[in-house]
């Protein structure tokens, strides 16, 4: 796909996300998750495309707070989403995420 920044990294336990947007609140399990966004399997009518809002995804002991647009529909799966904000500590929960899921092994708990 053009314009992808991140390798995308295929999830495979439940891990849980929170989305609080304007007018949208709901929990979704992420399906997959790269440096640059994620896919979240839920249905389209819980998210309008091009809404904002914040992701909320439990790492550890700790919760990664993105802030994040709701960008397509993927047929059968989801919704992806951009990150569209992030502070320096939640991009290293990013990369801790990134690390377990790619090798199992949960880093700097």
């Amino acid at each position: 796909m053009p314009g992808r920044r991140g390798k995308r990294f295929r999830v495979t336990s439940l891990i849980p996300v929170g989305f609080i947007g304007a007018g949208a609140r709901f929990t979704a399990e992420l399906i997959d998750i790269s440096t640059s966004g994620c896919l979240l399997r839920c249905t389209p009518d819980q998210v309008k495309l091009g809404s904002s809002g914040r992701l909320g995804i439990q790492v550890g002991y700790e919760t990664m707070r993105v802030a994040a647009v709701a960008k397509r529909v993927v047929p059968g799966q989801g919704v992806a989403f951009e990150f569209s904000h992030m502070y320096p500590h939640d991009r290293e929960l990013l990369r801790r995420l990134i690390m377990w899921i790619s090798t199992g092994k949960p880093v700097g708990e």
